[in-house]
């Protein structure tokens, strides 16, 4: 393995790699972030330095554009969460939609960043997976996966914020 693709792959096998792979990952985007996620799981993506990573990223720009797919929104729903809340407060820049899985839905997470860096989760329960710094043809791959779900996905209408 040469030097540079040493610097561009690191493999996590804990929650607190995901973490800091995922603040860098998002320190790093200046376009778009896109999150594939079971239920934004709260040890990961509650998290004060990666909320506050993300607001960064979505107010850095006016070009920001942050898409979250989750398959389940009732750990949003049922309690205060970061991400949630950021995402009302940035209502423009950040869209969380309930995806209805499909026969090629996958079955794991994984965050695309700008089209070159990813972080991808295959197993939730141990936090196992791998963060690419740099990877072109693995973020086409997962964001194809991603565009087929984003247009069949849809609001969940209980992360709407309600007004009194």
């Amino acid at each position: 393995m040469t030097e540079q693709t040493s610097a561009e792959y690191r493999s996590l096998e804990d929650l607190a790699g995901f973490r800091t792979a995922l603040v860098e990952l998002l320190s790093g985007a200046r376009r778009e972030v896109c999150i594939f996620s079971e239920q934004l799981a709260r040890g990961l993506y509650h998290e004060k330095a990666v909320a506050e990573a993300l607001s960064a990223f979505a107010r850095g720009s006016h070009f920001a554009r942050v898409r979250i797919l989750v398959r389940d929104t009732t750990s949003i729903i049922g309690r205060f969460h970061r991400i949630h809340e950021l995402a009302q407060r940035l209502s423009t820049r950040i869209d969380i939609r309930k995806v209805e899985a499909t026969v090629d839905t996958p079955d794991w997470e994984f965050v695309i960043a700008d089209g070159q860096q990813v972080l991808q989760c295959e197993d939730r329960d141990q936090w196992l997976g791998v963060f690419y710094s740099a990877n072109p043809v693995r973020a086409r791959q997962l964001l194809d996966l991603f565009e087929q779900d984003w247009p069949l996905a849809a609001t969940d209408p209980n992360l709407r914020r309600l007004s009194l």
